[in-house]
Parts: structure tokens; C-alpha cells; sequence
């Protein structure tokens, strides 16, 4: 099985469906836990920050660490913010700092917020408030300005949208105060795709008969790119996001670790800046949405369904809707289940990502057994850090295959 990683790589929200192939079943869809961690490359001297970087103005004013440098050089500079405002604490680093704000309660981060203006920097990383919205409310909120700390405020206090009109407070801009664990997050929900999908190396084909298919792609376990396999499916000209709204608007479904309607998720993918957002990831749309499995058809390459001799009661999942804006995805993983899935894209592309099974790719690390892996905490950290690595290998065998699956294609 090959280690790969998918990305929807349009900014409107993408539709797929993916189903596995009749190998190898299994009883679970659980893979190893996976573990974040955010990587911060450093460098062994002060890298002078790229132009693209420095285009980007964080909305409180943040700048990563490399522009110091240059800051420091001008005559009216009067260093960083940071120890001024932090006293005692500015000697934990802002990683330390987070992880003990990670641990108090709403009221507190906004009481700390108002204490110091790097104390309201970090009492604003949205992730924090992410984590906080789904621990308080699971699926039940409607996305608000853009941001975590919103949806979680208006969701708390039906008064939040008069108060902030009446307050008129615009966000405070910190001047100077540089951190490469705070830029990061905007930095990779900001930057653009373009560097990333240029390599378009799995074979793509249309035509293929089912021995074709057999001999040339399902025997030697070698991924393809059928670019004629779903473009008569009539998802194809239904499937959009009004067309879902007006549907199923109060459906709930399954995106990552919550349940929500239908339409608050596509509130939300419409909204949000995330660097990594939630990706819609449902097992039982067949049964949640009436209809819409009529819009799909199985191709003929994958009509031998092994799962049907286990039973109803016994067959595994083996169906899923899934719908993601930009920068959403799956990180590296192999398939928990053994199988060989297909994967159709309706609207949007998708972006794939595959290293040989013997390879593991930069910035992932598992234990012995692979029962623990340890990635980047987003796939645009990933591809920021770790891509340019994966072209260097003069054997094209130990470099990744890649390639775009567009809409109709499978």
C-alpha cells in the first residue's frame, strides 16, 4: 500500500465520492492515531525572509522572526515588543506559552487578552478557540466573521453581534512583536497552491477496457488517473452547493469529530480562513440524503463487491461523501482497511500525493509498528517545509506520484 496524501486544490468546495475495491476486507475504518506537530524549519544563520512573505500582513500585525533582522538595521528601531509585555513569561517560548493558554477557560483568555498586547496576539490564535467551540458545542454553531473566536463568542452570548457593532473596536495591530509559531498558521492558510501541482506524473487514461484495467493497473497495484469514469454521472450537473442546500439543508453530517447540519458546514467552508479546515467525511450519506445515491454508478472496474459476501450486519463502511473547501484534506496515511479505494471527483480537484510503501515521506514519523504517527499539523505546512525535498531523488522510483484528479475523473 502506498503512503499518500489528498488536497482539494480549488477554492470553492470540492464533491467526491470514494469507495474501496473488492481487496483485502476488514472490520474497522480506524487508522493509527495520528499526532500534530507544528514544524518550525530553522536555519543555522538569520534567513532574510522571502518577497512572498513579506507581502503577507498578518491581521494583528505579526511578523515571522526572519524580518527582525532586517528591522533591526533601521535607526528608529526600537526592538520587540515580546519581553516588554510579557515581564517574567517572556522567557517561555510562545509554543510553552500557548500550551498553558490551551488550558484555561474562555473567560480567562479573554481577561489575559486584555493584560498585555502579546498576551492579546496569543490569546487570539484561532486554533485555540476552534478547540474550544467543539469541545463546548460539538456541531451546533453558525461560523461568524471569519473566526473561531467569533463563532464561539456569538455562540455563547446571543448579544455578541449588537455589542460588537456598539464597541466598533478594530483588531489592535502589534508593530513589533516577530514569532514564527504564530505567523505560521496565517502563513500556510495564506499562500497559494501553484508551486505544489505543477507534477502531474500518475497516468491518466480514458478508453480502458476492464482488461486493461486488470492487467495494466489493478495487478500491479499501480494508481491511475480514468479521466473519463464519472463525466455521465448525473451528480455531475446536480451536485452543487445551492443544489445541497436546497435539498438537505438540516441533514446532519459527519465532518471530522462533529456532526452539523449541512447548511452550517457550507457556512463554514465558505467562511473560513483555517490553515487546515474541517474536512466533511460522512459514511452514511446513502442514508442521511434520499436519493442521491441514484446521481452514482459504480464503474465497471469495481463491480466485484467482496464485501457483500460478509453480510449486511458484518460489511464494513465502504461508502463516503466528502466535501472540502481549499487547503482541505487528508494527511499521509495508508489505508486502514487494506483496500484499494476509487475516488470520484464530482465538483473541484483534487490534488494526490504518493510515496511507495518504503518510503516515508519527509516530516512523518511513526513508531516500529505504525501503531503512532507524528505529521505536520496541516498539508500546507507539509508542502511548505517538506515538498521541495521530494523532487531531489535522481531515482524517479523513490520520488512521490502525484497527480490532479478534475471534475468527472476517478
Amino acid at each position: 500500500m502506498l503512503h499518500h496524501s489528498t488536497l482539494s486544490k480549488v477554492p470553492k468546495e470540492s464533491f467526491l465520492i470514494e469507495m474501496p475495491t473488492h481487496e483485502r476486507p476488514s472490520t474497522s475504518r480506524q487508522g493509527p492515531p495520528v499526532k500534530k506537530q507544528r514544524f518550525i524549519v530553522r536555519h543555522e544563520k538569520p534567513q532574510i525572509t522571502t518577497k512572498h512573505t513579506m507581502s503577507l500582513q498578518h491581521p494583528l500585525g505579526i511578523k515571522p522572526l526572519g524580518n527582525y533582522y532586517m528591522d533591526a538595521t533601521k535607526p528608529d528601531f526600537l526592538g520587540s515588543c515580546r519581553s516588554p509585555s510579557l515581564g517574567q513569561i517572556s522567557r517561555l517560548t510562545d509554543e510553552i506559552l500557548v500550551e498553558i493558554l490551551h488550558l484555561l477557560p474562555p473567560q480567562d483568555l479573554l481577561n489575559l487578552g486584555a493584560t498585555s498586547k502579546v498576551l492579546y496576539a496569543l490569546t487570539h490564535l484561532d486554533d485555540m478557540w476552534k478547540n474550544l467551540t467543539i469541545e463546548w458545542f460539538k456541531g451546533d454553531w453558525e461560523w461568524q466573521d471569519d473566526s473561531w473566536r467569533a463563532t464561539f463568542l456569538k455562540r455563547s452570548d446571543p448579544r455578541y453581534e449588537t455589542l460588537r457593532i456598539l464597541q466598533n473596536r478594530e483588531p489592535m495591530k502589534l508593530k513589533t512583536f516577530y514569532s514564527d509559531f504564530l505567523f505560521q498558521p496565517f502563513y500556510c492558510a495564506a499562500i497559494g497552491m501553484e508551486p505544489y501541482i505543477t507534477v502531474e506524473n500518475i497516468d491518466r487514461r480514458s478508453g480502458l477496457t476492464l482488461e486493461q484495467f486488470i492487467q495494466e493497473y489493478e495487478q500491479p497495484g499501480k494508481p491511475v488517473i480514468i479521466t473519463d469514469g464519472a463525466q455521465h454521472w448525473p451528480a455531475r450537473t446536480k451536485w452543487s452547493t445551492e443544489y445541497f442546500l436546497r435539498t438537505w439543508p438540516d441533514t446532519m453530517m459527519r465532518a471530522e469529530s462533529v456532526d452539523m447540519t449541512m447548511k452550517n458546514y457550507f457556512r463554514y467552508a465558505q467562511g473560513t480562513k483555517d490553515e487546515s479546515p474541517l474536512y466533511l467525511f460522512d459514511k452514511k450519506f446513502g442514508e442521511r440524503c434520499e436519493g442521491i445515491l441514484d446521481d452514482i454508478e459504480v464503474p465497471v472496474y469495481f463491480r466485484e463487491d467482496f464485501f457483500g459476501m460478509m453480510g449486511k450486519d458484518q460489511r464494513p463502511d465502504y461508502r463516503w461523501l466528502i466535501v472540502g473547501p481549499a487547503r482541505s484534506g487528508s494527511t499521509f496515511h495508508k489505508d486502514p482497511n487494506a483496500t484499494s479505494a476509487w475516488n470520484a471527483v464530482i465538483t473541484g480537484s483534487k490534488k494526490w500525493i504518493m510515496f511507495p510503501p518504503h518510503i516515508l515521506p519527509p516530516g512523518v514519523f511513526t513508531n516500529e509498528d505504525e501503531s503512532e504517527v507524528t505529521s505536520p499539523v496541516s498539508l500546507m505546512e507539509w508542502f511548505s517545509n517538506f515538498y521541495a525535498s521530494t523532487q531531489l531523488p535522481d531515482d524517479p522510483a523513490e520520488r512521490p506520484l502525484e497527480g490532479i484528479c478534475r471534475e468527472g475523473e476517478i
